[in-house]
């Protein structure tokens, strides 16, 4: 079967162009965000926005607006930019999340079969984590001459949900951070 071909105008396609600069970032939009430890700046690019429902948090926050909105790709992708011994409390998806390391060194960890275990990423490195795994990320080093790292996180789905672990969300109110998750 032959997939049915399509030609653009050359406007529509530049609505599908994300220029970097043009990304709005955003240092807020998820709990965390407000604790020392976990501060992190999400350059959305393509996707999704927040979902809607109560105590539905958004992957990367309702702050992190997608500059290329006005499709539904079925995945998002975001730049995560953050200085060293910065990144993300224990959280899971609903869906699989990927990451690609494009400045610095980050640790990825998870909660796994046999306790929480860790891998060291550099640049260029990829690591793709199923839906339900629990999950974080830090920055570890920057490159040589830059304050931050970044890595580029792709999220599969439409209107995909994040939920943080019962100890991340006991963390958070212990700082004074009003947490609202529906699995509770």
């Amino acid at each position: 079967m032959a997939i049915p071909v399509h030609k653009p105008k050359r406007e529509d396609i530049l609505k599908c162009v994300a220029r970097f600069d043009d990304i709005n970032p955003a240092a807020t939009g998820l709990p965390d965000q407000e604790i020392e430890g976990y501060h992190r700046t999400f350059y959305n690019a393509l996707g999704f926005s927040q979902p809607s429902g109560d105590g539905a948090y958004s992957p990367i926050g309702e702050d992190a607006k997608p500059l290329i909105n006005h499709l539904s790709p079925g995945f998002n992708l975001a730049y995560v930019e953050a200085a060293p011994s910065q990144g993300v409390m224990m959280h899971t998806h609903d869906t699989n999340e990927t990451f690609v390391v494009i400045a610095g060194t980050w640790m990825f960890e998870w909660e796994g079969d046999q306790g929480d275990d860790h891998v060291i990423l550099n640049e260029r490195d990829i690591v793709s984590f199923e839906p339900g795994a629990q999950r974080r990320f830090e920055c570890v080093s920057a490159p040589d001459g830059a304050e931050k790292g970044m890595i580029l996180g792709v999220i599969g789905g439409d209107t995909p949900a994040a939920e943080f672990s019962p100890e991340a969300i006991e963390k958070m109110r212990a700082a004074g951070v009003d947490v609202q998750q529906a699995a509770e």
